[in-house]
């Protein structure tokens, strides 16, 4: 199975907001509003596909 995160900057450090059903579930079974490196490891090692996607404003720096 495959699960999608979507990264957003604060502060020079990496948020990853759930971006589907199944990461909405995961931030619910831990309480937070994100995903940190720690939980996408467990949720990788569970056997879940991790599809990184990036805040379009990140893409929009990269054209400047």
């Amino acid at each position: 199975m495959k699960i999608k995160v979507l990264v957003k900057w604060s502060y020079g450090k990496p948020l990853m907001y759930p971006d589907c059903d199944i990461s909405k579930a995961f931030t619910e079974l831990t309480g937070t509003k994100t995903l940190t490196t720690e939980h996408l490891k467990t949720i990788k090692s569970m056997g879940y596909e991790i599809d990184i996607e990036h805040h379009k404003s990140v893409e929009l720096l990269a054209l400047a």
